[in-house]
């Protein structure tokens, strides 16, 4: 569709409504969950820290609410339609909400519907938003076209189930979408299988999955497989939360979204491990811990340093204390410097820049010691805000430190609504978690994949470079 004539048809928002993203929802039958799907989208979203919203389009078949644990009617100002919002902060309009009971039906053709579904991108005050998630009826009729046509959709995910009629069903949504130019963000297989409580094995209900060669044949991600569960038909029912043990891809929703990288320093930008490993090994030999394995301390690049001797060698806190202190005296003039920067770490930093991505640090070790480092690598100029901890041992917690660098920003006016914390330790990902903000592990670093994964990162970067295709 000609660019030109899309933008002749698109509404105006209401004016208090800033949406950064509008994605749609979209399946080409029903009976597949899309409305499961949505919801299940939405609140990892916000669980990562973003706002979101919930358009429910499906005007005739509207679930939402219900879903979402929110019953009544909507309330109105001179902003306009105010949305009411779940017990997780998700915002939802639905056509349930304007009616004097969710089982009045809605007898109208296709005109009238569609015109609702601009109204409730027109005249319903949504606020700030980080994405509004539009779940559409199914199929290819007149509220999709109106959809596609009078909002500034970014993106769309295809929902299906895993049945013969896969092939047929994705496409048919599929070049809708292309035909109205609507990029398709990736693939939701919804009733993958059915994982028996009792014994754990899986059954595939529905038969044997073809989304993965599908979604290869059209060149879009898989986002999930996701289960058969009667606990979540049972929690949808009742408004209640229900989590997926199989998490969402969301990564592909989340581009063009960060305005600023916090970045741990010990094993995501610089590999210190001959300087940290030797000094610990001279710290422990000073209280009688021969450690000659310097392998065997890589679980201290990373953690705060105090903490760690007390957790690893059961000290009490004055032995600690004693052992962070002997570290320091041979780490100060020599371990510092035991260090060597990551490949492409200045093209990473330089890509992320250009990208008007503001970059700082965050790390455990003191700051004056983070200074030092990072004018050895000459990394200094690629960072607006540096923060770490003090020499005391105060502000050792990943999360204290976080906050610490919002503080050091806002004095600064550098706005961080939407940033992400880099990071390779358990540390990172819990402390970006205490914080509310989105984290990314990075795998080359020193925490093992089975740390990682266990702390469910929202991301995961295998390599230096693979940071900047996430950080879009």
């Amino acid at each position: 569709m000609n660019k030109d004539a899309k933008n002749n048809f698109l509404v105006k928002e209401n004016e208090f409504t800033r949406i950064k993203k509008i994605i749609g929802i979209v399946s080409g039958k029903g009976g597949v969950g899309k409305s499961t799907v949505t919801c299940a989208v939405a609140r990892q979203l916000r669980d990562m820290g973003y706002q979101v919203g919930i358009l429910d389009a499906d005007i005739t078949g509207p679930s939402i609410p219900r879903m979402m644990g929110i019953s009544g009617r909507c309330d109105e100002d001179e902003t306009g339609i105010i949305p009411p919002e779940s017990s997780e902060g998700i915002k939802v309009m639905s056509m349930n909400l304007l009616l004097e009971s969710e089982e009045q039906p809605v007898i109208w053709r296709g005109p009238v519907i569609a015109n609702f579904v601009k109204q409730f991108y027109t005249d319903v005050c949504w606020g700030e938003l980080d994405f509004l998630l539009v779940d559409m009826p199914p199929g290819t009729g007149d509220v999709p076209l109106t959809v596609f046509q009078s909002l500034p959709v970014d993106g769309i995910i295809l929902v299906t189930s895993a049945q013969g009629l896969v092939s047929m069903i994705v496409k048919k949504a599929y070049n809708m979408a292309c035909k109205m130019d609507i990029p398709v963000l990736g693939i939701i297989e919804n009733y993958s299988y059915y994982r028996c409580p009792d014994c754990g094995r899986i059954e595939k209900i529905f038969g044997e999955s073809r989304i993965d060669e599908e979604a290869e044949a059209i060149g879009v991600p898989v986002l999930a497989k996701l289960p058969i569960d009667p606990m979540l038909a049972k929690a949808a029912d009742e408004g209640k939360y229900f989590a997926f043990e199989e998490p969402i891809n969301v990564e592909p929703l989340v581009r063009n979204l960060f305005d600023v990288a916090l970045f741990d320093l010990d094993g995501t930008l610089t590999d210190p491990k001959v300087g940290i490993t030797t000094c610990v090994q001279y710290a422990l030999s000073s209280i009688g811990i021969d450690e000659p394995d310097l392998d065997k301390l890589d679980d201290f690049i990373g953690p705060p340093l105090m903490e760690h001797f007390m957790e690893r060698y059961n000290l009490d806190e004055a032995t600690a204390r004693a052992c962070v202190e002997k570290y320091r005296e041979r780490f100060n003039p020599i371990g510092i410097y035991e260090n060597e920067k990551y490949e492409d770490i200045d093209k990473l930093l330089t890509c992320l820049k250009e990208r008007g991505i503001r970059l700082a640090v965050a790390s455990s070790k003191p700051k004056v010691l983070v200074d030092r480092v990072l004018e050895h690598f000459d990394l200094t100029g690629y960072f607006d805000v540096v923060a770490g901890s003090e020499l005391d041992g105060s502000r050792t917690r990943k999360s204290d430190v976080i906050r610490y660098a919002f503080e050091l920003m806002d004095e600064m006016g550098i706005s961080h609504s939407n940033p992400i914390m880099i990071g390779d330790r358990k540390h990172d990902i819990i402390g970006a978690r205490e914080a509310g903000i989105p984290c990314m592990a990075v795998a080359y670093g020193y925490g093992s994949m089975e740390e990682l994964t266990k702390q469910h990162p929202d991301f995961i970067a295998e390599s230096v470079m693979e940071i900047a295709d996430i950080i879009r």
